[in-house]
């Protein structure tokens, strides 16, 4: 299965041969001050209730589509990376550093949860993409370049009678400016792109914004409350937003949650696979874990 096609190649090659040489440029001009290889965490935090981020998780929802709850489940999960190559250290409020993500994002329909289950592998979705990301003060800047790729599961082909091609919009190249404000227990962010490559005739426009909260539980500072809602729109789904809301409890240190668990709930067009245009709602749980 080929994760990305000559297209994405002509793009993402030059584009990290510019970055690296550029990143060796600063770092051979005083890298004993400003600049430390292959440093460890990010700059911009994760936003844990996108569903296209580089993460580690699992959901597992109940199903509304077609205007009545269905006989089924849904499973979405993740693995991924957001890892660095240099960081620089322009002064103790200005830090920059240019990385890569990379993520698999998988999903399963449980058939008949209750009597008869059945199983099927329903999509997978690729990404892999380079970035940029800014930290001044309480504000955290990122610049992307990335590739999503969407593939229908051989369980759901199989039995859904798929014999023929299927026009694939969710395969596309995308550019995008991220910022957010972090300050105490408050993460605010929003985030702006464009298509600018599609394998099929796709409107260009993206945008996303939202919020993230943690607080400590009594007096523990290994334990804490955790929310967040998150509200995504594209042109393609004529900007109809996509609205996620959780909470739940995050386990670890600040900044770092080995293991969060929170209640979970979507409404919107299905986030993932070619069927972009569906309707759903999703109320469930989720677990995001982070060994890094």
């Amino acid at each position: 299965m080929c994760i990305f096609g000559p297209e994405m190649k002509k793009v993402l090659i030059p584009v990290l041969f510019i970055l690296f040489s550029w990143s060796s440029l600063l770092y051979c001009q005083d890298s004993a001050r400003i600049a430390t290889w292959f440093p460890k965490g990010n700059l911009y935090p994760t936003i844990r209730l996108d569903y296209k981020e580089s993460q580690i998780s699992g959901s597992l929802y109940a199903l509304y589509a077609s205007d009545r709850w269905q006989n089924r489940a849904f499973g979405n999960f993740s693995i991924g990376l957001r890892s660095n190559i240099i960081r620089w250290h322009h002064s103790p409020q200005r830090v920059s550093e240019l990385g890569f993500e990379l993520a698999v994002f998988t999903q399963f329909i449980f058939e008949d949860p209750f009597k008869n289950l059945q199983t099927n592998l329903f999509n997978i979705d690729f990404k892999i993409g380079v970035h940029y990301q800014y930290r001044f003060n309480h504000w955290r800047f990122r610049g992307r370049l990335y590739h999503i790729s969407a593939h229908l599961g051989d369980d759901y082909i199989f039995r859904s009678g798929i014999d023929g091609f299927i026009n694939n919009k969710r395969i596309y190249e995308v550019v995008d400016l991220s910022a957010a404000w972090v300050k105490g227990w408050w993460q605010f962010y929003g985030t702006a792109g464009v298509v600018i490559h599609s394998a099929y005739s796709r409107k260009p426009f993206l945008a996303q914004t939202g919020v993230q909260f943690e607080h400590p539980i009594g007096e523990k500072d290994w334990l804490r409350w955790v929310a967040g809602a998150d509200l995504r729109f594209e042109q393609e789904q004529n900007f109809r937003p996509g609205v996620r809301i959780s909470g739940g409890i995050g386990i670890g240190k600040k900044g770092r949650f080995p293991v969060t668990l929170m209640a979970d709930y979507y409404n919107g067009y299905m986030p993932f696979s070619l069927y972009d245009k569906v309707l759903i709602q999703w109320i469930g749980v989720s677990l995001w874990f982070n060994p890094f």
